[in-house]
């Protein structure tokens, strides 16, 4: 079966209607409005960028040093190593002598999809110049009308560091329209609309074609057609209008959160490309976190953008010791009686699905895994959302997906 690993592939494990129709415990989280605030507060990497006051120029200093990744992920830059010119030219780009206050003087908002990235360039980040998949300078990709904070410009005015509802980083001054006056966004976003419902659909905009991805809004939508920023030549915000190409799958409002809805949505973007920070070079993908984001999202509920930020957000039901045996763990997560669930390990997330003969599955944005082979290991590639088992790995050094969980939470 296509995008399922496991050695039940024979049952329907792609089939949202097995997993609702298999599921025996509660699915009954609070309503996005009483979760959200809490979410934001436990998280404590979720922010309302149009709400964001002064910021003293230290402060900024910070964010960007935060915001920053280790030298060694960047060792190699389009392929071409990096010497000590090249570094220094690409942190002179960073315009610390300019630092200066943020005044809340000045926000903006996302013309299309756009890159967030750890330094103000788009050349690709790699640790060496082998390294296949992880562009190691992006953090994620933001959505078309995604709301900013506009802290700070480059030291050549083609980038700005941002504030934007789940990262800081650096975004290119051509993908953003600004405004002095936050209200101009907040209009637009308050407006009633849609949620998306299809893993992605397109916008023409007057800027080009745009991608967007599942749980996406589109705020005012009426016969296709929406009000949808635009800049003049200085980047100032203007109005215009976009347009929704073809037909795709849309919800009035976010959906009530049930089984049968919780994992229709978790199965959609089976088989779509894993890409570090939501990029790969062909184009846009999922990352772990980004896939469990997303699918929340839908249902109206706020994640944070990393996984490491998702599990601290979301409430452990399950907590597992190191070496706590496999049998113990699949006992224990066989008796869990909430959902929806969202499976916590070092670096990684993934979303539960059920077990079939005792063997539990998961979702997942999924890169590779080890697995025993001819008296060693061997790396599989997976790079796409795939259904698994997670007894997946398992008799290798690291162990079994199952055996490398830290906690089970729920909303």
């Amino acid at each position: 079966m296509p995008h399922v690993l496991s050695p039940h592939a024979g049952a329907r494990l792609a089939d949202p209607e097995f997993w609702a129709e298999r599921w025996r415990g509660r699915f009954d989280p609070e309503a996005p409005a009483a979760l959200n605030p809490r979410l934001v507060e436990r998280s404590g990497a979720l922010w309302d960028p149009l709400e964001l006051g002064p910021v003293a120029a230290a402060t900024l200093g910070e964010w960007i040093e935060a915001a920053r990744v280790p030298d060694d992920w960047w060792a190699v830059l389009d392929g071409r190593p990096v010497d000590e010119a090249a570094r220094a030219e690409t942190y002179a780009r960073l315009n610390l002598a300019g630092l200066r206050p943020f005044k809340a003087d000045r926000y903006g908002i996302t013309l299309g999809r756009a890159n967030l990235r750890a330094l103000p360039t788009a050349a690709r980040g790699h640790k060496r110049n082998d390294e296949e998949g992880f562009d190691r300078l992006q953090h994620t990709a933001l959505e078309p009308l995604t709301p900013l904070a506009l802290l700070h410009p480059s030291r050549d005015g083609t980038w700005w560091f941002v504030q934007a509802p789940d990262y800081r980083g650096w975004v290119r001054a051509r993908e953003l329209a600004w405004t002095e006056l936050p209200g101009e966004i907040a209009n637009l976003l308050a407006q009633p609309g849609p949620v998306l419902l299809s893993p992605t659909a397109e916008l023409e905009t007057a800027c080009g074609t745009t991608p967007m991805q599942m749980g996406s809004r589109l705020p005012g939508l009426r016969g296709g057609m929406l009000a949808y920023p635009a800049r003049d030549e200085h980047g100032q915000l203007l109005w215009s209008k976009a347009r929704l190409v073809g037909d795709p799958e849309l919800a009035p409002e976010p959906p009530a959160l049930t089984p049968a809805a919780f994992f229709a949505r978790a199965l959609a973007p089976l088989g779509r490309p894993y890409g570090w920070g939501g990029l790969t070079p062909a184009g846009p993908a999922l990352d772990c976190s980004r896939f469990v984001q997303d699918v929340f999202k839908v249902f109206g509920y706020r994640l944070p953008r990393d996984a490491s930020a998702q599990c601290r957000a979301t409430r452990p039901a399950l907590v597992f010791e190191p070496g706590e045996p496999h049998a113990s763990r699949a006992r224990r997560l066989a008796e869990l009686e909430g959902g929806p669930a969202v499976l916590c390990m070092p670096g990684h997330v993934m979303l539960y699905l059920g077990a079939v003969e005792g063997c539990h599955h998961a979702v997942h944005a999924f890169w590779a895994y080890k697995r025993p082979e001819n008296g060693g290991e061997a790396t599989a590639a997976v790079r796409r959302v795939v259904v698994t088992s997670l007894d997946l790995g398992r008799g290798t050094a690291a162990g079994s997906l199952l055996e490398r969980l830290t906690s089970v939470n729920l909303l």
